[in-house]
């Protein structure tokens, strides 16, 4: 039993409190009952029966105390003084004050261990040329202060690699760019920066940039300032009320003699670190949450958290609050005083993980020459969670980089199943989807080697055995590992169905992983795939997926698995829907079966679940359907074959090879999807990514038209025929993945409202958007309006010049340009916008700081316009040009003009003299 402060106060004192407290031996013995420091038993101990004296009870409630341990004695030293003021007792002499830097000390070296460096996963190749892995590999960050609350319609997936387009260090709105470094020591300085709100999609690196926190401030012991770190994961456990003293005193165990000290005129040194607001489950209600400042009373940990926030509890604290993007809008704007975003990894820091974390300098080089020359890994690899997955896929799980772990059909040969490496480089990086006549590498090809890696190379007693008879062995270990697979995928869907990442043992139980902790750690899947999330704040078991991309990929594995099967997935996911028993449930899906024929149900099953994501316009189901749409190759499923179940004539091919694209069936269901009206952008450029996956030939060629729209090299619109019915929903599938793509160009295409409408999601990405001589109107303004708006627009120059915008669209848009400020150069001209729309400009002149060109040519302006204009003018400072010619001035309105512009040294008023 470790000896603290209050302990050693007892037994030092020993003779002194016997002669001052003996007479109080009674009181002390039931308020030390009434604080639950000592038991019943304990009381009967000290009493002796009755026939002891008070100096030989006051001796026996020492020794019970002592043998208690520090949480008794401190109690002891609590309740002395009200016992004092009571009785009118002079305390001795007895100093029982503990050691504060003591307990810091102790409190550094713990939350050192407890966040120490440690790897995505705990699969790692050993490194025969003995390297030791770089504990940290530094990520990009962004900051500014405050932010603007911006709904998420689309999944993070597609989120990723944004803020790397056309160099971000640059673009106005993204904040300014950062390191790991700089941001500790903002959030280490004293006094801090109040509420510091850390966001990023999930694997981007936030609890990493908390754990690197803390573990370096551990090893800093001139560092002013005291860490404090709670998971929500784990106050999602605190069903019952309880005081944030309670809390923190449960949680940190070895402060609790000096955390009242701490909470009391320390409170400027605190950074209280609260990881993870996206997986809280208990709801935030900043306007009618009860205000409280004691941190003794109990309350709700949601009305903890508010208070907390708000910084009613606890003023003075600086506080770091993670989240993935999702959820930032839960925390009021005025709340937060500065705003960071995780970026992830720039090309750079990609190949330095994949060289400091593969098994050799070699084998890093050789994977990201792989991931470089595919957009969207390379993409996808900005979420470092990701570039570990992508690593153990490409190199841990295959016998060679150029041949990830080959799908083990008996009638090939192993080199011939192997996904072949990438083709040429053409020029425009984009384009590298579609150049080549061989199947490259899919998202879905990736996770289906990761998922063949660890199953197949990452067994036990497996590492010493032979790679490639282990690669002639996994159908075997695939089919043997079915059920295992099975119960996570239905943990896996159940939680992707109800949107939630942390699982309890009946949740296994339901799933029929009913294995005690022992069995899964000896497991050779399961303790790579489902981590158990130990708390010190309760004794329950909880277990959450190593990232929630391999969750979404378990749940589309399964769901297929269940569909090729002839089983409805969705059945038994409704909690409140009556379950029939399992005999009726069985011979219903025969019936079903006999009516429809197996390829029937399958396309029932399907359809169900796009109509499904359809109808989830968050986009949290969004990487799930992509997974579908792979999984729905037979090809692709040949990586993990041994899992399926054939389908034998249910994809029917004219070849006698497996099928390399999804059946005609499934990709018309896509193609009809694409044209809902229903679907928000987001999703239809999502359903372009599933016909990706999918493999649809078609989608192949419509993009390499895309490219030549692109590039301006067609032939005007009237002379072909290749894109004559334009879907821009695919053209913003292709700019997603063109990160080096600074100017939308797309003059003259036949552009209308609708059509921009699509390209929302990517519009606001570009810094020059020429859209000229496009039928966009008022709708088209609209559509400009909402991307103008988005707190990371980047648009530096819009161009609209004969979109037939009139009056009316330019109001639009001049009321959404009072707020933007980056858009340094409009140009409108031939849009009608009259005297009328030169009244709106000018007002937006009034306010906008940021506008420094705008062009005006041939738009029915006239002299009542131009005065407009000019008045407007006395109040900005910052435009430099102005051009209006072929507008209907007089020769008056003419000279004003130019009599105006030369008392204007810093602007340039163009017009025809």
């Amino acid at each position: 039993m470790a000896v603290g402060p209050f302990s050693e106060q007892v037994r030092e004192s020993r003779v002194e409190l016997v002669d001052a407290w003996s007479k109080h031996v009674t009181s002390l013995l039931d308020l030390l009952s009434q604080a639950g420091a000592i038991t019943e038993e304990d009381v009967s101990l000290v009493r002796g029966g009755g026939c002891l004296g008070d100096r030989d009870r006051m001796r026996n409630l020492l020794d019970v105390l002592y043998g208690r341990g520090e949480d008794a004695c401190c109690a002891f030293f609590k309740v002395m003084p009200r016992v004092q003021t009571a009785s009118g007792t002079k305390n001795p002499n007895i100093s029982i004050q503990p050691n504060l830097q003591e307990h810091l000390q102790r409190h550094r070296e713990v939350l050192g261990k407890e966040h120490g460096p440690k790897h995505s996963g705990n699969i790692k190749a050993k490194a025969p040329d003995s390297r030791q892995a770089k504990p940290y590999t530094d990520i990009t960050l962004s900051k500014r202060p405050g932010y603007e609350v911006h709904l998420q319609h689309q999944h993070e997936a597609a989120m990723v690699g944004e803020s790397f387009r056309g160099h971000a260090e640059e673009s106005k709105g993204q904040g300014e760019i950062c390191v790991f470094r700089e941001m500790y020591q903002s959030l280490l300085a004293v006094p801090g920066d109040g509420l510091t709100l850390l966001s990023g999609v999930a694997g981007s690196g936030k609890t990493t940039v908390v754990r690197r926190l803390v573990h370096e401030w551990s090893s800093q012991k001139d560092s002013k300032k005291i860490i404090l770190s709670l998971s929500f994961r784990e106050l999602n456990l605190l069903t019952e009320p309880d005081s944030l003293q309670g809390l923190l005193s449960m949680h940190y165990s070895h402060l609790k003699p000096v955390l009242t000290e701490i909470m009391g005129d320390k409170l400027e040194r605190v950074l209280l670190i609260l990881d993870g607001l996206d997986e809280f489950c208990f709801p935030l209600d900043f306007k009618r949450t009860p205000k409280c400042s004691d941190p003794e009373r109990a309350m709700p940990v949601g009305a903890m958290v508010v208070n907390l926030l708000k910084g009613n509890l606890l003023p003075g604290i600086s506080i770091l609050l993670t989240s993935r993007p999702h959820a930032v809008s839960k925390v009021p704007p005025e709340l937060v005083n500065v705003f960071c975003s995780v970026l992830g990894f720039t090309p750079a820091q990609q190949q330095e993980y994949f060289r400091h974390n593969c098994s050799s300098v070699q084998a890093g080089a050789q994977v990201w020459d792989y991931v470089s020359t595919h957009k969207p890994l390379q993409l996808m690899c900005h979420v470092p969670a990701f570039c570990w997955i992508v690593s153990t896929a490409l190199y841990n799980g295959s016998p060679g980089l150029t041949q990830p772990v080959p799908a083990a059909d008996n009638s090939k040969s192993v080199s011939e199943n192997v996904t072949p490496s990438a083709p040429c480089i053409p020029t425009d990086p984009s384009a590298v989807l579609i150049t080549s006549s061989v199947k490259t590498l899919t998202i879905t090809d990736i996770y289906c080697c990761f998922l063949k890696s660890i199953l197949v190379f990452h067994g036990e007693g497996r590492e010493e055995d032979s790679r490639w008879r282990l690669l002639q062995d996994a159908p075997r270990i695939l089919q043997e590992s079915r059920p295992v697979l099975r119960g996570l995928g239905v943990l896996a869907f159940q939680g992707l169905v109800e949107r939630r990442f942390l699982f309890d043992c009946a949740d296994l139980d339901r799933a029929g992983l009913s294995l005690d902790r022992a069995d899964v750690s000896r497991g050779v899947f399961l303790v790579e795939i489902l981590k158990e999330d130990s708390t010190s704040l309760t004794l329950e078991k909880n277990f959450y997926f190593i990232h929630t991309s391999v969750q979404e990929f378990l749940a589309a594995s399964y769901f297929v698995y269940e569909s090729l099967s002839g089983s409805d997935p969705f059945a038994g996911q409704q909690p409140h829907t009556f379950k029939l028993p399992p005999a009726l449930q069985r011979l219903m899906t025969s019936t079903s079966k006999k009516l429809l024929g197996a390829k029937g149900l399958l396309k029932r099953h399907v359809k169900k679940a796009l109509l499904w994501s359809e109808q989830k316009q968050s986009g949290h189901m969004d990487l799930f359907c992509r997974f579908v749409s792979g999984l729905m190759v037979p090809r692709t499923r040949l990586t993990l074959d041994g899992l399926f179940p054939r389908t034998g004539s249910l994809f029917c091919s004219s070849s006698p090879s497996t099928p390399s694209t999804a059946p005609p069936f499934y990709l018309s269901l896509l193609h009809s999807q694409l044209q809902s009206c229903s679907l928000c952008p987001e999703r239809q450029v999502n359903v372009c990514h599933c016909l990706y996956e999918a493999q649809d030939s078609g989608l192949s060629q419509r993009l390499q038209s895309w490219l030549q729209v692109l590039a301006q090299t067609q032939t005007p619109r009237s002379e072909h025929s290749s894109l004559e019915k334009k879907d821009w929903s695919e053209l913003a599938f292709l700019l997603q993945l063109s990160p080096d793509l600074d100017t939308l160009k797309l003059d003259a295409q036949g552009l209308d409202a609708e059509g921009l409408r699509r390209l929302l999601p990517v519009l606001p990405l570009f810094r020059t958007l020429s859209l000229g001589q496009n039928p966009l109107g008022p709708e088209g303004a609209a559509v400009l309006s909402k991307a103008l708006k988005t707190p990371a627009c980047r648009v530096e120059r819009l161009w609209v010049v004969k979109t037939g915008l009139g009056c009316e669209g330019v109001r639009i848009l001049s009321d959404t340009l009072k707020d933007n400020r980056t858009v340094v150069d409009l140009r409108m001209a031939i849009n009608d916008i009259s005297d009328g729309g030169a009244g709106h400009l000018a007002d937006l002149l009034k306010t906008n700081c940021a506008l420094k060109d705008i062009r005006l040519r041939d738009n029915q302006i006239t002299d009542k316009g131009a005065e407009l204009l000019m008045d407007a003018l006395t109040e900005n400072s910052t435009l430099q040009y102005l051009w209006l010619f072929d507008n209907k001035f007089t020769k008056d309105g003419v000279k004003k003009l130019i009599e105006f512009s030369k008392t204007r040294t810093n602007l340039e008023i163009k017009v025809c003299v």
